[in-house]
């Protein structure tokens, strides 16, 4: 009996050491910190400037920056204007205002963040601060 007992566990460890040592040596996490690992790795979605972006710069931003006002003029302060993506990137009369990947140094994000921005009306509550912020950060994608 205690032959057909060891013999079992012989055969567990001639299986189970060759896929551990595989495991090992690809990088694969083992044990405990495997589940944690998958558990608690961030997921990264990207900020939609169509869906997200836009619309806010729609309804704050481009009375001033592209907008028309009542007589039907475009108003574009400091030569800026937020109405489509490729006029944003294109920048102001100074230069670009959002740097791809920067969010720190875009002109656009200090306004923003600062509270500089919009001008004539409330600064932009904190989720919609976060949505510039890692739109930005992502690499600010015509998305």
């Amino acid at each position: 009996m205690l032959s057909v007992i060891w013999t079992r566990f012989e055969t567990m460890i001639a299986i189970a050491m060759p896929i551990g040592l595989v495991l090992s040596v690809s990088g694969a996490p083992q044990g405990p910190v495997a589940s944690n690992v998958l558990r608690n790795a961030p997921v990264t979605i990207a900020v939609s400037f169509s869906e997200e972006i836009k619309p806010i710069l729609d309804a704050k931003c481009t009375q001033c920056h592209g907008g028309e006002d009542e007589n039907g003029v475009v108003v574009k302060e400091m030569e800026l204007d937020l109405t489509t993506y490729e006029t944003l990137m294109a920048g102001s009369e100074y230069g670009s205002v959002v740097e791809p990947g920067d969010a720190d140094g875009s002109v656009l994000w200090q306004m923003l963040e600062f509270g500089d921005m919009p001008q004539d009306g409330d600064p932009l509550p904190e989720d919609e601060l976060e949505l510039f912020k890692t739109w930005i950060a992502e690499g600010a994608e015509n998305n």
